[in-house]
Parts: C-alpha cells; structure tokens; sequence
C-alpha cells in the first residue's frame, strides 16, 4: 500500500479481533453521539513518526469526508507489521500509547 493512500469505508461494520493491512493507521470516524460515519486507512513505515504523519493525513480526509464528524469521538488505532491493533494515538497526536493485548 503507498503511503499517500487513504481508503474510506463508509457505514461499514468493523472486523472486531481480527488482524487487518500490515502497518496501517485505522480512523473511525464517529459523530457527537458515537455513531459510526465510516473508517478511514492511511499506511505508515512503523516509526513513531510514521504513525503520527498517517494519523493525521487520516485525520484531514476525515475531516474533508465528513461535516458532522467529532474529533474526540473518532478513535485511531494503528497496527503493527503482522496487521495486529498495536497503538492508539490520542486525538491531538501527543500521546502513541501500546495497547494490552492478550
């Protein structure tokens, strides 16, 4: 996947616990009220950097796809080279923390 690339999925139902693309930044968009708008995909190198710079280009076609859509509803989660969830980024892309995952 290029790393300018960015997939929009709209009304989609999310794949709970399953792995997905290898090194991507996965960005929920939601609403206010918590409903689902779509998913949004940009790829990154695996570096703090890489994730955070995926985040946000995520972030703007967010923005661009969706008027109604809520920053801090809309979570961001980021996998890791197998395509497992490994972090998720805070809406201000301060904080990259690792998820516990079992």
């Amino acid at each position: 996947m290029n790393t300018s690339t960015i997939h929009i999925e709209r009304k989609r139902a999310s794949r709970r616990n399953r792995a997905t693309a290898p090194n991507v930044v996965i960005r929920e968009a939601c609403d206010r009220d918590g409903i689902v708008l779509g998913h949004l995909v940009a790829s990154h190198d695996g570096t703090p950097e890489g994730i955070v710079a995926a985040a946000r280009r995520a972030t703007q076609r967010m923005f661009d796809a969706f008027a109604d859509v809520s920053n801090v509803s809309s979570r961001i989660i980021a996998t890791d080279a197998s395509g497992r969830p490994r972090w998720t980024v805070s809406p201000n892309f301060a904080v990259i923390e690792e998820l516990a995952v079992a």
